[in-house]
């Protein structure tokens, strides 16, 4: 009795481990820059978006320019969610339907996006005084082409637009948009491999395009 009693207790203790146990997603894929060579100190961020700013939750290492990134950790604060309620939210590239929220009372969220930046003195965060911000392009994939976006909610909730139905797991879902037959096709998903971030230098880069100032040649008497 005392076997089965524990049996019962482990098997419940393990069911509430899954039920509480939130979801993860990873995105794997590839930067391309076109001005500059990636240095070897690339870091790809996943930085929370606060509206008025963005904080990052984390980050994952960069090797030539090949990145693999998952979720696991990087929990937003209560403050930084948002309420869920009907309305418009873009929640994939590409839509800006009315939806509807169905399955959750008072539900909250937050997005995400990605940032590749050269982490210069190598702390494994970005730190504005020391690192590089790369701009980029809207993250693309590749294999239909397509979007994605990063939505994080505090419990499973399903949202319904025009387009298409959307159930969002408690964690961490990537909202897709592909082309596919001449049109959108959108689904939730926990991965994506075919991602390609198109990436253009530096801050750094634009100023050394213009080279230095040749105040010689410039005329005196102008």
């Amino acid at each position: 009795m005392h076997r089965l009693l524990l049996a019962l207790a482990t098997t419940a203790a393990l069911m509430a481990g899954v039920a509480v146990a939130q979801q993860q997603v990873r995105i794997s894929g590839l930067q391309i820059d076109e001005l500059v060579e990636l240095p070897p100190e690339m870091r790809l961020g996943v930085f929370l978006d606060l509206g008025d700013g963005a904080r990052e939750l984390g980050s994952a290492r960069m090797v030539a320019g090949t990145f693999d990134l998952d979720t696991e950790g990087l929990t937003p604060e209560a403050r930084d969610l948002r309420e869920l309620a009907s309305g418009s939210f873009p929640l994939a590239f590409m839509i800006g339907n009315e939806f509807v929220v169905e399955g959750a009372e008072d539900a909250r969220f937050a997005t995400a996006w990605l940032q590749p930046y050269h982490d210069q003195n190598d702390s494994g965060a970005y730190e504005e005084l020391f690192d590089e911000w790369f701009f980029r392009a809207p993250p693309e994939l590749t294999d239909p082409f397509g979007y994605f976006n990063l939505v994080y909610v505090d419990r499973d909730v399903v949202l319904r637009t025009t387009p298409a139905e959307f159930a969002l797991r408690e964690g961490w879902n990537l909202v897709v948009a592909r082309v596919r037959d001449g049109a959108l096709a959108y689904e939730v998903t926990t991965s994506v491999s075919d991602v390609v971030v198109y990436s253009y230098g530096t801050n750094r880069t634009f100023e050394n395009l213009d080279g230095p100032e040749d105040d010689a040649s410039e005329d005196p008497a102008d």
